[in-house]
């Protein structure tokens, strides 16, 4: 019971922190995993797991809201189911995937129902504005949260419950072992996937030979991931300084009031508008105005200051509950921090205009720049450490979340509140377009590193080969692998990953579809005994 307790205290703080501060990113499956392993008791178990789905989700995030898998509860609920399974590590891991993934798929149905509940909540919100009344307002936006935690937490209390008795052990135990082969290798060939989206979602077309760079680096350069990392930072800052007479991004300008207003806000204030923010940007999400909610609930303090005539305050509370989505890491403190200056300069126009202006553009950076590269490349690396039971990965991982995502966030707000109206300009001037084509750059070299070094494949057949030796016909068995091998090294790893890119891309299958084909190819050939994570030991 105690544990289970304790993995839904887990699942109810995932949730939270990818809505709102993003401290660890712990709603991400490789840290969500790796914890639920050690509340377990069972920490290479959960590393092993955890680093698999996040894999397997590389690149899939809620663009928009949209509902996606639920690999978070998928790596909790696989980790704790597999912990009561018998077998060593390898063994439980594959039944852990076995588990997860389906789950995962399975638990999406719940997530619109969670926001459909929080849409009902924003009108409630709607009332309150509209009496200025806060604190209604602030209850409504953190009562939000509980429909998001629920839809997970109570599927992980259960599936605990159901892991703290025998039943799963018992079952577990009469698994065949073809299966868990099976399931070994599909879990191997499930990073293909991930990289597979991520590819789908890049200029592919367009920068598909700085996947060279990283493979070479990797197949007969020997170099470890962070080489190929840095590598790749190099490339990238070549390659934007020798491009800057590009085309650079077009921000949309908004209509600006002029204004002479003296400041009226004091540091204090300022202060607790970013805290806001930082800690609560998305808890209230709903399909109807999206990110609007926590954007009024960051922004009370500064017009209760800012208003002091009750119709000025309320008019501005409705103001800025109109609807808002944009990137919460790079885009929401920037857009923020512009309001706030535009609120106090007194032209709230301009504050409403350039929210429009820029929230479409931002998103469209912030999610480019920071989810599908940055993340993708951080919880790669992280992820590839995991498999191999070092506990660096998860601590690399969260490390790289903490730090720049409270740093960039921080100057973002700061930056723009001290620009204010001139901020559109700034950004019409293209560093942001150069910094996102840097960091595609830079996520094709790395990606040519790990697609052969994560997505772990080979076959083990093999054919007979007679010769002559001494004028005496020998007949030799020889390895497929070692013949593949000397055609090109990894060959099958990229065939793997180009195969499911073609079924993503070209065929246009979901990404359910397509997981559940690379799974069931997995299981079937692992359970023949044709194909393997790794080529058996030899005699």
């Amino acid at each position: 019971m105690l544990v289970a307790l304790a993995l839904t205290l887990w699942a109810i703080y995932c949730t939270y922190d990818g809505l709102g501060p993003f401290l660890i990113y712990a709603q991400r499956p490789l840290i969500a995993g790796s914890v639920a392993g050690l509340i377990t008791g069972h920490p290479l178990l959960g590393l092993l797991v955890g680093a698999t789905l996040e894999l397997a989700a590389l690149g899939v995030y809620t663009y928009g809201g949209a509902t996606i898998p639920d690999y978070q509860t998928g790596a909790i609920v696989g980790t704790a189911l597999a912990a009561g399974a018998a077998g060593d590590a390898p063994a439980q891991a594959a039944i852990g995937i076995g588990v997860g993934l389906p789950a995962a798929i399975l638990l999406s149905a719940l997530d619109p129902v969670g926001k459909m509940v929080t849409t009902a909540l924003v009108h409630r919100a709607d009332g309150y504005a509209a009496d200025g009344n806060a604190r209604g307002l602030a209850v409504v936006h953190w009562v939000s949260l509980v429909p998001w935690v629920a839809v997970r937490a109570i599927p992980t209390f259960l599936a605990a419950l159901a892991a703290s008795g025998g039943l799963v052990k018992d079952i577990t135990a009469s698994i065949p072992a073809g299966f868990v082969h099976g399931m070994t290798l599909a879990g191997s060939l499930l990073p293909a996937v991930g990289f597979a989206l991520l590819l789908g979602m890049m200029e592919l077309s367009r920068y598909w030979y700085l996947l060279l760079i990283g493979f070479v680096g990797f197949a007969y350069l020997h170099l470890p991931v962070l080489g190929i990392a840095l590598v790749g930072v190099a490339v990238a800052m070549l390659f934007v300084t020798l491009k800057r007479d590009e085309p650079v991004l077009a921000v949309p300008e908004a209509a600006v009031e002029e204004s002479t207003a003296d400041p009226r806000l004091t540091r204090q204030d300022l202060r607790r508008v970013f805290r806001r923010y930082f800690w609560s940007s998305q808890i209230s999400w709903n399909y109807e105005r999206m990110q609007a909610l926590g954007f009024a609930y960051s922004m009370e303090p500064v017009l209760r200051r800012l208003y002091p005539e009750k119709a000025d305050y309320v008019a501005g509370l409705q103001r800025h509950l109109q609807f808002f989505n944009t990137s919460v890491l790079v885009g929401g403190p920037l857009i923020l921090g512009s309001s706030v200056a535009l609120e106090e300069a007194g032209t709230p126009k301009s504050a409403a205009s350039t929210k429009v202006a820029l929230m479409g553009p931002m998103a469209g950076i912030g999610d480019t720049v920071v989810f599908a590269l940055y993340n993708s490349i951080v919880f790669t690396m992280g992820a590839s450490w995991a498999l191999q039971g070092n506990w660096l990965g998860p601590a690399f991982a969260a490390v790289m979340v903490l730090v720049p995502y409270a740093l960039v966030r921080r100057w973002q707000f700061g930056f723009a509140y001290r620009e204010g109206k001139r901020l559109a300009g700034h950004l019409a001037a293209g560093a942001l377009a150069r910094v996102a084509q840097g960091a595609t750059v830079l996520g094709f070299v790395v990606l040519g590193g790990f697609i052969p070094s994560i997505v772990k494949v080979v076959t083990t057949l093999t054919y007979r080969q007679t010769t002559t030796v001494q004028g005496q016909p020998v007949t030799q068995s020889v390895a497929i692998q070692d013949r593949l091998d000397e055609l090109l090294p990894f060959l099958l790893p990229v065939l793997v990953t180009a195969g499911v890119y073609l079924l993503t891309v070209k065929a246009r299958l979901r990404p359910v579809w397509v997981i559940g084909i690379v799974v069931v190819a997995g299981v079937v050939l692992g359970w023949l005994g044709w194909f393997a994570p790794s080529a058996p030991a030899k005699s």
